[in-house]
């Protein structure tokens, strides 16, 4: 008897969010017109654009005075409404998907309240003497505002036909509410201003204005290229303001809270002067005001507009590269989705580019279509997202024009590498390097006497410099010479390089006073010093405050070492945020309490107090009393980082820069979001019981001994006022309690959770980490699984993880025996089936013991095993090994490195 069909198999699950946001600016670029829909009449043109509130319907208002509905889930035409009386323009939708706003452009100015369910009007808002120009919707409520050519700018409530408020200004044309609905701003472009009103305090005078003047293009001759602004939006997240206008160098993104300038976005085909050519408006100077023609992506990243010909449209990344451009900070498009008219002529596009081009050689090619030329500056853009230019230098290194295209981009970052000795090539055994000197002297000869100082952004040094008869001149009280032209260098470089904002000093000569009055006068944010290690007498002055510094880094630092007073630095640098301070081991090692947080905190008290928003220490060991609880701003921490500080495992709490003042404090870390440490005791869970909302939690397994090493006899901190009993990592009444203060203060925050290996959880930690912590995207844990599928259990309760570890036991190999026991390629196989259900579609990667896998899509296979010819859907998976995991944060923050 013949079998009738099977049920076809379940479809796999569609991509994962994870994935499409890594590939969104890839497939930006591929976007192409899938369908057009033509109006009434050839000369018929669209005015405006909206969405209603939930995106699946859009509505078009056009030239013939009709509004046309459609459904943005479908692609279909739904309906078209007629203003033939009334005219129509700048159709918005209400809250409500079945009702719009739009302004009248015949007979009068009002304003019409339109239901589209059965095209019968609703209300109406009059008031207006001139032409709308603008209407923004509150998107909180049921206001909004309009804007006319009358020179007012009025408040309306759909539920009245009279309107709440009225603002007498100078052209203002354009309106925007933010996100939260509690800010308006209005563009005026006479005075080229934009005013930021309260909405709770509308009748009071603006509370910031941004002056947009400076921002204005260069006028041509006879002053034809003004532009004018189109439309105003503000993004999502509320940082960016984007205004958008009709002028060939773009629109302006600008900084929402101060009106900055973060960017220009200009179009990319670029004509020498004028403005771009609009289609026919309702207003008197002829631009589609309100409207225009860009609009921010919902996550705030993208802009996507048109290029100022038909049917052309680009997309800009707020968040991609900003190149300078004489005076201008640009972003220039990623995406330029063409229409079929500029496929077909693709040369002229090219010509549209650059004047100067790269031809090929003439050189017959049989069965091949005709070689382009490649532009100049197209060739620039594409060196400019090289991360390694230096190839593509080494490679053209006989064409000139090519070797200066590359400047930019290998200079930007400059590393300078020493050695206490000649090196010799182990190829050829010639001395390595080119020229007199060795390749760090050259190198720093170069950015001295070469005009390529102007592009090093960052500048680090490395290594070991000889310094010559030091132990002589120590005694006199001297500088080795080798040691001062050192830094006289380094000064010169520093005051040629004036675009360095990094500079990283970690050799193990000491920086000198020429160095740090050169970085007082300079705009550098990050720097990193290392302090020398040896005894040697040094001269020691107080470093004095750079000015622009946000980054600070100091290693090595020891003070017996005759180190820098950088309490000044501290104190006065009013933009420092990120503190990181890496003390030398020796005070631990020889259990030397020598450092005085009082002595390098003392300056940094009232006023001085540092407002810091990332902290770190490591191998600090001093008294407990040694606090400095009044030395920092607790209420802008968001990251702390210690590591190596209390003692280690067991340790009561005894450094004093955290643990001492987290007593104290108790819940005064309102900003705090990532701990990370590898101190785990009682003080620690008291930290996390008394703070809510953190977002990163990293706790560091035992990285020196496990229970087949001798006794752990890292020295404790010394106790000045006593302190509590040591606790032990393999407590489990302080593993419980640390777990059930994650869950209960932190669980609905939490996105990534580290915990130590040491700890095997049971079933019921478990259960209560993954019910009460259902945004977890990274996890990292001890348990033992007897089996794969005790692990799919997990899984419904954390929807949006990507990376999971099952952490190997230190104290016992059992676990990872079993895991290297299974024959090659059986993970794969069954993790492959196992995680084939829809609730692991954003699973990336995962370790079992120190096994590294990485999953990818569901595909449909023949099973193996199984009976011949059977299908099954599986995930592709490929074994890893961890260096492709190096950066991804469960790993990469699972070390004692800072």
């Amino acid at each position: 008897m013949a079998q009738g069909p099977s049920p076809p198999p379940p479809p796999p699950p569609p991509p994962t969010d994870n994935d499409k946001t890594q590939k969104t600016s890839d497939i930006i670029g591929t976007l192409r017109p899938t369908k057009l829909f033509k109006l009434s009449k050839p000369d018929t043109y669209v005015t405006s654009l909206d969405f209603d509130d939930e995106g699946l319907l859009l509505i078009a208002a056009c030239s013939d005075s009709s509004l046309q509905l459609y459904s943005a889930r479908d692609g279909t035409h739904r309906k078209t409404l007629l203003s033939q009386k009334y005219g129509c323009h700048l159709a918005r939708f209400s809250h409500h998907s079945e009702s719009v706003i739009y302004a009248s452009t015949k007979v009068d100015d009002t304003l019409r309240y339109l239901s589209t369910h059965d095209n019968s009007y609703i209300r109406y808002f009059k008031g207006h003497s001139g032409t709308v120009t603008d209407i923004a919707l509150s998107p909180r409520d049921d206001t909004f505002l309009s804007c006319s050519a009358d020179n007012t700018v009025r408040l309306w409530n759909l539920k009245s036909q009279y309107a709440q408020a009225r603002l007498n200004l100078s052209t203002p044309y354009l309106a925007a509410y933010d996100p939260s609905a509690t800010v308006i701003a209005v563009a005026s472009a006479s005075t080229s201003s934009i005013l930021l009103y309260d909405v709770r305090n509308y009748d009071k005078p603006p509370f910031a204005t941004f002056d947009m003047r400076q921002y204005d293009p260069p006028t041509a001759p006879g002053g034809s290229n003004i532009p004018e602004w189109t439309k105003l939006e503000f993004s999502n997240d509320g940082k960016s303001l984007l205004v958008t206008t009709n002028h060939v160098q773009g629109h302006l993104l600008l900084d929402a809270f101060n009106g900055e300038l973060k960017a220009h976005l200009p179009r990319p085909y670029q004509p020498t002067w004028g403005i771009l050519r609009s289609p026919p408006s309702i207003t008197p100077s002829k631009s589609p005001l309100g409207q225009g023609d860009t609009s921010i992506s919902p996550d705030g990243r993208y802009v996507v507009g048109s290029s100022g010909a038909d049917r052309d449209a680009v997309v800009w990344d707020t968040q991609g590269r900003v190149s300078k451009e004489g005076e201008r900070k640009v972003i220039r498009p990623i995406a330029d989705t063409l229409g079929d008219r500029h496929l077909m002529d693709p040369p002229n596009i090219l010509g549209n580019l650059s004047n100067g081009s790269i031809y090929p050689p003439r050189t017959e090619l049989s069965g091949r279509g005709p070689l382009l030329p490649l532009p100049l500056n197209l060739i620039a853009l594409i060196i400019s997202y090289l991360e390694a230019p230096a190839d593509l230098a080494r490679t053209c290194r006989t064409c000139r024009v090519f070797h200066y295209m590359t400047l930019p981009q290998l200079y930007t970052s400059v590393t300078l590498r020493s050695y206490d000795s000649i090196r010799y090539s182990p190829e050829h055994g010639r001395v390595e390097g080119a020229g007199m000197g060795s390749p760090f002297v050259m190198g720093l000869n170069g950015l001295v006497l070469r005009n390529v100082s102007g592009y090093v952004r960052k500048l680090k040094m490395v290594g070991e410099w000889r310094e010559h008869d030091l132990e002589e001149f120590s005694k006199r009280g001297r500088v080795p010479d080798s040691s001062i032209m050192l830094n006289t260098l380094v000064r010169v470089a520093i005051e040629k390089s004036t675009n360095l904002r990094d500079l990283c000093w970690e050799l193990n000569s000491k920086m000198l006073p020429t160095v740090w009055q050169a970085l007082r006068l300079s705009n550098i944010r990050n720097l990193t010093v290392k302090f020398p290690s040896s005894r040697d007498p040094r001269p020691i002055m107080i470093v004095p405050p750079i000015p622009s510094l946000v980054a600070l880094r100091v290693i090595d630092l020891d003070p017996l070492c005759y180190v820098d007073d950088i309490s000044n630095l501290l104190a006065e640098s009013r933009k420092l945020r990120d503190l990181i301070i890496i003390w030398s081991p020796r005070m631990r090692e020889v259990k030397e309490p020598s450092v005085n947080l009082s002595a390098l905190f003392g300056r940094c008290q009232g006023t001085n107090r540092l407002t810091l928003t990332k902290v770190a220490i490591k191998n600090l060991f001093t008294y407990t009393g040694n606090a400095c609880e009044c030395f920092y701003d607790y209420s802008t921490i968001q990251e702390i980082t210690v590591i190596n500080s209390t003692g280690g495992f067991g340790d009561a709490g005894a450094a004093a820069f955290v643990d001492s003042s987290c007593r104290k404090a108790n819940a005064a870390l309102p900003s705090l979001k990532s701990v990370r440490g590898d101190n785990i005791s009682r003080e620690f869970q008291i930290l996390l019981a008394n703070t809510t909302g953190l977002e990163k939690l990293y706790m560091i397994g035992d990285k020196k001994t496990n229970k087949h090493d001798p006794p752990n006899t890292f020295p404790r901190s010394p106790s000045s006022n006593g302190s509590s009993p040591p606790s032990d990592l393999h407590s489990d009444s302080l593993r419980d309690d640390v777990i059930e203060a994650i869950a209960q203060n932190h669980g609905q925050t939490l996105r990534h959770l580290l915990l130590p290996p040491q700890w095997r959880l049971t079933s019921d930690n478990i259960a209560l980490i993954v019910r009460n912590c259902p945004n977890l995207e990274q996890l990292g844990l001890g348990a033992e699984f007897e089996r794969f599928m005790s692990m799919r259990l997990l899984m419904p309760f954390l929807p949006k993880i990507t990376a999971i570890r099952v952490l190997d036991n230190p104290d016992s190999s059992e676990f990872r025996d079993k895991m290297h026991e299974l024959d090659d390629g059986r993970h794969e196989k069954q993790i492959g089936g196992a995680t084939s259900a829809r609730e692991w579609s954003r699973m990336r990667w995962m370790e079992l013991a120190d096994l590294v896998f990485e999953t990818g899509r569901t595909e449909l296979m023949e099973d193996e095993e199984g009976t011949p010819g059977k299908m099954s859907y599986r995930r592709k998976v490929w074994k890893r090994d961890l260096e492709a995991v190096k950066d991804i944060a469960i790993w990469k923050m699972d070390s004692l490195d800072i």
